[in-house]
């Protein structure tokens, strides 16, 4: 009888064992592929014209993809989907960050499949949106700087100045 339950404990032990380095190997493999992932899409930053109001500052967001291969990305927390979230940083001269005034949201891990947008190899993709529509912008001078990209899994690019006008 003992011998029975030792045999049990023993075949478990090593089906545990077996199943925790399964799940290993498989979370390295995720690691290694979204590194790869990191070191190939690039963002840049840029306005567009140069007359900005405080209700209106568009800008384009570009992501690049310097690989041999398809790449992707996560379109949460970037201007692809432009009016969800935080992820700029925008800076006036006093060093005062502009009043994030745009919906915030919590979402569902991992992100599901419709929430990625493949770059083709050496292509890109852009969206232009109003950076006025989640900021408060006053009259004055601002460094605007992508940093969503913890969820998006994208760099942060490029840093770019605008001046902002009355209405």
């Amino acid at each position: 009888m003992i011998r029975q339950y030792s045999l049990i404990l023993c075949i478990a032990t090593v089906m545990f064992t077996s199943c925790q380095n399964q799940k290993t190997i498989s979370s390295a493999n995720d690691v290694k592929q979204n590194d790869s992932t990191l070191l190939t899409l690039q963002t840049h930053l840029r306005a567009v014209g140069s007359n900005f109001s405080t209700d209106s500052v568009q800008l384009s967001f570009t992501v690049v993809n310097h690989a041999d291969t398809v790449q992707r990305f996560c379109k949460w927390e970037t201007p692809f989907e432009p009016f969800l979230g935080k992820y700029m940083e925008v800076i006036d001269e006093q060093g005062n960050e502009a009043l994030f005034n745009g919906p915030m949201a919590r979402r569902v891990m991992p992100p599901p499949a419709e929430s990625y947008i493949q770059v083709q190899p050496h292509d890109s993709v852009s969206t232009v949106y109003n950076l006025a529509k989640n900021y408060t912008m006053k009259p004055g001078n601002y460094t605007v700087k992508y940093t969503g990209g913890g969820v998006s899994g994208l760099d942060t690019g490029n840093e770019i100045k605008i001046a902002i006008t009355g209405k």
